[in-house]
């Protein structure tokens, strides 16, 4: 059973901690991080979900994790990106973009970019979780978000990827 620290809306723990899937009260959030990978040719990795997922089965999406009890959102998104895609990216190519905080779903979303340089076959997908991995190039990915209407406050959420990539060189 996976555990989650239990925090504070400026994400400081709260002291205790709860199983997946634990309704939380008002001021408590978990903490969950969001990843878009890119290489130095400006193309995006998409990963598509099992049809075995609650959330969103079989559509493409980025690295989407959950930071499990005494972790930071930069352990929790070097973590994601391994454990679902099979990448061992170095911390200093991790960095962080910015903090989404979405009170109706209690969740505090961090937001991380990470360059890498791969191929698609090297790739190692979480079974159970991810069924397939694409490239995208920069247009597309920005056509991508722009579709992100399922996402909480998605109109914020867009705006602010969209920027953080057209920052990108």
């Amino acid at each position: 059973m996976e555990l989650f620290d239990i925090l504070d809306k400026d994400g400081k723990p709260m002291g205790c901690t709860a199983p997946k899937g634990t309704q939380l009260q008002d001021g408590q959030y978990y903490l969950g991080i969001h990843a878009y990978i890119f290489n130095s040719s400006m193309e995006f990795l998409l990963q598509q979900r099992s049809y075995d997922k609650a959330f969103r089965p079989g559509a493409w999406d980025v690295v989407l994790e959950h930071a499990i009890a005494g972790e930071t959102s930069n352990e929790c998104a070097i973590r994601g990106i391994k454990e679902e895609v099979g990448l061992h990216i170095n911390k200093d190519a991790v960095f962080f973009a910015g903090r989404l905080i979405w009170d109706e779903f209690h969740h505090i979303v961090d937001i991380y970019f990470a360059k890498a340089d791969f191929s698609l076959d090297a790739l190692t997908l979480e079974h159970g979780k991810v069924i397939g991995a694409k490239l995208v190039s920069k247009d597309e990915m920005l056509e991508f978000i722009s579709n992100m209407h399922y996402r909480p406050e998605a109109d914020n959420y867009r705006r602010f990827i969209a920027h953080e990539i057209s920052k990108l060189a």
